[in-house]
């Protein structure tokens, strides 16, 4: 099985992680993702990411996993970081965008199936999603929440 993410120890004590595909079960999984960083514990980490985004949840854990990974880490947007993938981008102590490059963020959303009230439920879910990942926006970027 081919996959679209990879992570390379080179030389210099840095780890080069490569991220391009989704985020999630049809691409970058956080359990594969997250298994190979460990591979690397406590290298520097060059992250470049071109992705449209995915799983949120596997999105965080790839986040959580690179904060707590306890090196420093760059993070570089090669086309897009789009989505999920913005939270990834967002693990960077060092954030770089080439001019022609995209971060894309927006509400979180879902498909539903159910009654009234399972669609309400739902909808809190999505706020409680959208308040985390705000929460990680405005600490990581220094900006408000405007």
């Amino acid at each position: 099985m081919k996959n679209w993410f990879e992570i390379k120890a080179r030389a210099d004590d840095t780890a080069e992680v490569s991220i391009f595909d989704e985020i999630g079960a049809y691409g970058v999984s956080a359990k594969e993702f997250i298994d190979a960083l460990k591979a690397h514990a406590g290298k520097k980490v060059t992250l470049s990411i071109n992705s449209p985004g995915g799983s949120v949840f596997d999105a965080l854990a790839m986040y959580n996993a690179l904060r707590a990974h306890g090196a420093e880490i760059t993070a570089k947007v090669m086309g897009v970081a789009a989505s999920a993938a913005s939270i990834i981008f967002m693990a960077g102590d060092k954030r770089v965008m080439p001019e022609n490059a995209f971060l894309m963020i927006h509400n979180p959303l879902t498909f539903a199936y159910g009654n009234a009230d399972e669609l309400r439920d739902m909808a809190e879910v999505l706020d409680k999603i959208a308040a985390s990942l705000v929460g990680i926006y405005v600490t990581r970027s220094g900006k408000s929440e405007d």
